[in-house]
């Protein structure tokens, strides 16, 4: 750029990153969502103190209940989303297709119903047993599940802002 003394203007390294990589930006929301989802697993090493007790660990409590195979199933439904979000975040961000954000979308959405529904199961299954009661481990696994949801939201959020709405699929 030129200013009327003649001297070049230089763009400032964020500008020029975000116009060279904008269209990655929802890539990076939703790999942060999806380290939310997938990062926070039971774990425990032996021989030492370092363990997390997390969505199993809350979701083995409701054994023998009605809702011990839906919990497990809403948590295997969050982990699958979440892996197959990251390569449609990462093919989106290669193509901005119209295609591949309206895929991004509903499975957003799928996901938030998913994480909506996991979360309701503790506070459902508090209001009816007199022997449960929401304890940290369970508040830290759907606290964990609800911030990779607001990650992925604001991910297809931004997507929707750098479609290319003329991407036509060149026949290979």
């Amino acid at each position: 750029m030129n200013e009327p003394s003649g001297q070049v203007v230089r763009e400032s390294r964020l500008k020029r990153w975000y116009s060279y990589n904008k269209q990655t930006i929802p890539l990076m929301f939703i790999l942060v969502g999806a380290f939310f989802f997938t990062a926070f697993l039971d774990f425990e090493i032996r021989g030492t103190d370092i363990e997390l007790e997390s969505h199993i660990t809350a979701i083995q409590k409701f054994l023998n209940t009605p809702y011990n195979n839906l919990s497990a199933f809403y948590l295997f439904a969050i982990y699958l989303i979440a892996i197959v979000q990251v390569f449609n975040a990462a093919t989106f961000a290669k193509k901005r297709s119209p295609t591949g954000v309206i895929l991004l979308t509903v499975l957003t959405v799928v996901q938030v119903a998913a994480v909506t529904l996991y979360t309701s199961i503790f506070f459902v299954e508090q209001a009816n047993r007199n022997d449960y009661t929401i304890d940290d481990v369970a508040r830290f696994s759907y606290t964990v599940f609800i911030v990779g949801a607001a990650f992925y939201v604001v991910g297809t959020a931004i997507a929707w802002l750098y479609v290319n709405w003329k991407y036509v699929k060149e026949i290979d």
